[in-house]
């Protein structure tokens, strides 16, 4: 398949080049970004005009390039790079969204003082893909574990605990916070999990509880269950019904802690129906 798109893209033929990619791989449009970048070094046209060109096109695996693009770009022309790469954000296809939001995250890291005011006007934006975004770079940028960058990006996803948009809750409270800023930086984000479970929005508070269902949750048992203890009480069942969640999905990594906790809920009528839900899965 290298070979096939080297000879496409040093034919000139960029018909022939997406006729390639149109059932290629990831690793297949990543292979013609590089072999891209690389002849664009020296070129006449900008890396930004020649995305520009590419996201264009109304082949997905197209769209896809030009995300691709669009992060070696943006050193020399952020601007146009930016301005192509809100509208692949919010991209009719769901790939083409990732790659994007992949992009996001590339420049977050690169540039993060003038990636997070992108993102904080991102967080704004009426369309719920391009919120989704924040939360993709988010994921992306604390993946270096760069302990200076731990409570900017908490800062950065707060105000989103309040969107009850379903692509934003699938995507914050147990991916975004639990698997990723809770386990990369368990110490800032537990703090900021207790601030927030002091709220009584609803949403703010699913987002906590779910907080503990993913990766991040289960080496923090302890104080986790401290948390969902609180919020078992809560007697709105969207709330509730989160608590059991990541209490059963807790008790099956460490059921020697959420066992015997859940027990107990069972002799408590404040908790028994929450702990009769989670123990269904357990």
């Amino acid at each position: 398949m290298h070979e096939a798109i080297d000879r496409a893209i040093e034919a000139g033929g960029v018909e022939g080049v997406i006729e390639l990619l149109a059932q290629a791989r990831t690793a297949e449009i990543h292979y013609t970004v590089k072999k891209l970048v690389r002849l664009n070094g020296g070129g006449e046209r900008a890396l930004v005009d020649e995305a520009k060109g590419w996201a264009a096109r109304p082949e997905p695996a197209a769209r896809h390039v030009a995300c691709g693009l669009l992060a070696e770009s943006y050193e020399s022309e952020p601007h146009k790079t930016i301005e192509l790469l809100v509208g692949l954000v919010d991209d009719d296809d769901w790939m083409v969204r990732e790659a994007a939001g992949n992009t996001s995250g590339r420049i977050l890291r690169a540039d993060f003082t003038n990636g997070l005011d992108l993102l904080r006007e991102w967080r704004d934006h009426p369309s719920a893909n391009v919120r989704r975004a924040v939360l993709m770079a988010v994921i992306r940028a604390s993946q270096t574990r760069r302990l200076e960058w731990a409570e900017p990006l908490l800062k950065l996803i707060e105000p989103l605990l309040l969107d009850r948009h379903p692509t934003l809750r699938r995507n914050l409270g147990p991916f975004a916070l639990g698997a990723t800023l809770l386990r990369h930086y368990p110490e800032m984000t537990f703090e900021y999990i207790i601030k927030w479970s002091t709220s009584n929005d609803a949403q703010v508070l699913w987002n906590v509880a779910m907080a503990f269902s993913a990766s991040g949750g289960p080496p923090l048992v302890k104080k986790a269950l401290i948390i969902l203890r609180k919020l078992s009480l809560d007697e709105r069942r969207y709330v509730w019904r989160a608590v059991a969640s990541s209490m059963w999905k807790l008790g099956r990594k460490r059921p020697e802690f959420v066992r015997p906790e859940l027990i107990r809920w069972l002799e408590d009528e404040r908790r028994v129906v929450v702990a009769r839900e989670a123990l269904k899965h357990l």
